[in-house]
């Protein structure tokens, strides 16, 4: 056997044993993540709906149908990186990819204005406001706390702006992009997970409460 096939054969080994630790290890994450989430969503009414996205190991999603306001329904899912596969956990990696969660909620009513809200350099802004006659995106001088950018389409009432600096300023930390949309759902965040998990949920979601209480509504239904 020449060193090549010796090679081979280790990195073979290699391989397979970074399988099964990873997966273990995404197995046990994805039940802390649930067990930390759950609860805190629970905060903002009955959970209608629960289920693992593929296994344990992947990630899950929970919907809260019907609301405490500001919100009518919440959609919290979680997602874990892809860490059984070395190589494409590394690309991902170099990518920024990490474990997020991701909210997908509808208040009573529509916010009053549309709104993109990303990190300093986020490819995705940069697509939104994209040059051309047609593209009502602008990127907007408005600033909030952090390294934060946005982009807005017609005017945002001051109301929905104060209710981001508000958020921002305590779980802005671990925001990596905020949508607001008239269209349904008028609010998707996107987090990181591991930062989020070093605080209980409830307090998360309290926070959400309280900032969106009141000013983004056109009228309460």
């Amino acid at each position: 056997m020449d060193l090549g096939q010796q090679i081979a054969i280790y990195l073979g080994v290699f391989l397979l044993l970074w399988y099964i630790a990873a997966a273990a290890y995404n197995r046990r994450r994805g039940v802390r993540a649930y067990r930390w989430l759950r609860p805190g969503l629970a905060k903002l009414g009955p959970i209608s709906d629960a289920r693992w996205i593929g296994s344990s190991g992947s990630g899950a999603r929970l919907v809260v149908g019907k609301a405490d306001r500001p919100f009518r329904q919440v959609e919290a899912a979680y997602l874990l990186e892809t860490r059984e596969l070395l190589p494409l956990w590394l690309i991902n990696r170099l990518r920024g990819r990490r474990d997020a969660l991701i909210l997908r909620a509808d208040l009573r009513s529509s916010p009053r204005g549309e709104l993109e809200v990303m990190r300093r350099g986020d490819s995705r802004l940069k697509g939104i406001t994209a040059s051309g006659e047609r593209n009502p995106w602008i990127l907007s001088k408005v600033e909030f706390a952090g390294e934060f950018q946005s982009a807005q389409r017609g005017r945002v009432p001051e109301p929905l702006l104060e209710e981001v600096r508000i958020f921002l300023e305590t779980a802005g930390a671990c925001v990596r992009r905020m949508s607001f949309s008239l269209k349904s759902p008028h609010i998707i965040l996107e987090a990181d997970l591991v930062g989020l998990m070093e605080s209980p949920a409830e307090s998360f979601f309290a926070t959400m409460q309280r900032a969106f209480g009141g000013g983004t509504s056109a009228e309460q239904a």
